[in-house]
C-alpha cells in the first residue's frame, strides 16, 4: 500500500469510526463540558502525515515506543474518542467559521489540510497536530465531556497578527493593521460555544460548559520580535478577560524547530521570551512554558542539521545511508520548520501539553508515564553551528 492509499485508508477508517459512537467509551460523560482552546500558527495546525505516527513504535525509549499501542490498539487503525469533541478551522473571515471548519469527535485528520485554500478546512485531511494526543490524554483524565477548539493559521505572528489588545498599537500602525487573527480566534471560540447544540446534538444545555485551558504553540514568524514576552503575557491575560475565565490555565510550547542545539541568534531570543512566562509571578501555578525541542527524534535532527548545527557530520564525506533514507521516509513528511512533519513528535508534544495542563489543574496523579514536560532549557555552550535557519 503506497503512502497516498494509506493516508486515505486512515482517514476513511476514522470517519467510519465516528459513525459508531459509544463503541469505545460508552455513553457521553456528564457535567459541564470542559473547553480547551488550542491556538498558534502552522505547527499548532500540525503538518505531520498520520502515517508517520507509526515511527513512534521505533523510539529508543521503550516507554515512549509503547505509546503507539495507545493510539493503534489493534495495530492497524488509529483510535478516536466520542468523549472528546473537536472543531478545527483556518483561513476564514469573520462570520464564516462554519463554512471553513470541521466539527466532530476526536480523530486523526484535524491537522493541516491538503491545500492552502480555506475551503479545505471544511473536511478532514490526512495530518495531525498536537490536538490528537492532547485530546486523548485529557479524555482519559477528566470525568466530563471535553471540547477542543483549535485555530492554527499558517505564517502568523504574535507581534502583528495575533497581537492582543492590551499590547497596544505599534507606533505608525493602525488598529486594523494588527490583531486580525486575535479577533478571528475570539470570534471562532464564541461562535463555536454559541452553537454547541447545533454541532453536537447531545450537548446538555443545562449542564453548560466551562473554559478550562489554553494551549499556545507558535513563534516562527516572531524571530526578531523584542516585545514577544510582553505580548505573550498580554495574550494570556486578554483571553482570560475576553471569555470571563480568570482561572483558565495556559500552556506554552517553547518553539523547538531544528532541535536543542538551535539556541542561537533570534531563535534563542524567541525561546527565552517564551520561557519567561515561568519567571513572571502573576503566572505562577496557572501558566507554564515547556520545552518541545527535546521531543524531536535525535537521529532525524542530526541528519537534517548536518553541516550547520550538527558539525560532526559532513554529508558530502559521509552521505545519508540507505537505512537512514528509509527511516526518514517512514518518520518524516515535511520541512524542518514544521518539525519535519514527524507524527511521533506531535504525539509526544500533545501528551506533554496534556501532562502540563493536568499539573496546572492539580491532577498530577492522572499523568500517564512517561512524563514528557520536565525538560530543562538546554545549557548553551560554544556552538559551532551557523546562525541561519534551514528548511
Amino acid at each position: 500500500m503506497n503512502n497516498k492509499s494509506l493516508n486515505r485508508y486512515i482517514i476513511v477508517s476514522a470517519i467510519a469510526g465516528l459513525l459508531m459512537l459509544g463503541q469505545a467509551w460508552g455513553a457521553q460523560k456528564k457535567g459541564p463540558v470542559k473547553v480547551f482552546i488550542l491556538a498558534g500558527q502552522s505547527n499548532m495546525d500540525g503538518q505531520a502525515e498520520a502515517r508517520t505516527i507509526d515511527f513512534l513504535g521505533e523510539d529508543k525509549d521503550p516507554a515512549r515506543a509503547a505509546l503507539l499501542k495507545t493510539f493503534k490498539p489493534d495495530g492497524k487503525t488509529l483510535v478516536m474518542r466520542d468523549d472528546v469533541w473537536i472543531t478545527s478551522g483556518g483561513g476564514f473571515g469573520l462570520g464564516e467559521y462554519e463554512k471553513f471548519s470541521v466539527y466532530g469527535n476526536l480523530c486523526p485528520g484535524h491537522g493541516g489540510r491538503a491545500s492552502r485554500k480555506p475551503d479545505c478546512y471544511s473536511r478532514l485531511g490526512s495530518k495531525i497536530g498536537p490536538e490528537y494526543a492532547f485530546g486523548y490524554y485529557m479524555g482519559e483524565a477528566l470525568d466530563q465531556q471535553i471540547l477542543l477548539i483549535k485555530y492554527g493559521p499558517g505564517g502568523q505572528s504574535l507581534g502583528v497578527n495575533f497581537r492582543p489588545p492590551s499590547a497596544g498599537i505599534p507606533v505608525g500602525a493602525k488598529l486594523e493593521d494588527v490583531g486580525g487573527q486575535y479577533r478571528l480566534l475570539v470570534g471562532y471560540v464564541r461562535d463555536t460555544l454559541d452553537n454547541l447544540k447545533k454541532h453536537w446534538p447531545t450537548y446538555d444545555e443545562k449542564a453548560g460548559y466551562e473554559i478550562v485551558g489554553f494551549v499556545w504553540f507558535q513563534g516562527y514568524n516572531d524571530k526578531g520580535n523584542k516585545e514577544y514576552a510582553k505580548e505573550l503575557a498580554c495574550l494570556i491575560n486578554d483571553l482570560r478577560k475576553e471569555f470571563k475565565a480568570p482561572d483558565m490555565k495556559a500552556v506554552i510550547g517553547v518553539i523547538g524547530v531544528n532541535g536543542v542545539k538551535n539556541e542561537i541568534g533570534t531563535m534563542k531570543d524567541l525561546r527565552d521570551a517564551q520561557r519567561s512566562i515561568n519567571t513572571m509571578p502573576e503566572f505562577k501555578g496557572n501558566a507554564k512554558a515547556i520545552e518541545s525541542a527535546p521531543l524531536l527524534h535525535p537521529d532525524i535532527v542530526a541528519i537534517k542539521t548536518a553541516g550547520w548545527l550538527n558539525m560532526d557530520r559532513d554529508l558530502k564525506k559521509n552521505p545519508i545511508t540507505s537505512e537512514e533514507d528509509a527511516m526518514l521516509k517512514r518518520a518524516t513528511s515535511n520541512f524542518g520548520f514544521h518539525y519535519f512533519g514527524e507524527g511521533r513528535f506531535f504525539i509526544l508534544l500533545g501528551k506533554a501539553f496534556a501532562d502540563t495542563m493536568l499539573d496546572l489543574l492539580g491532577m498530577e496523579t492522572k499523568v500517564v508515564v512517561p512524563r514528557l514536560n520536565t525538560f530543562a532549557p538546554p545549557i548553551v555552550q560554544s556552538n559551532p553551528g551557523k546562525p541561519v535557519e534551514k528548511k
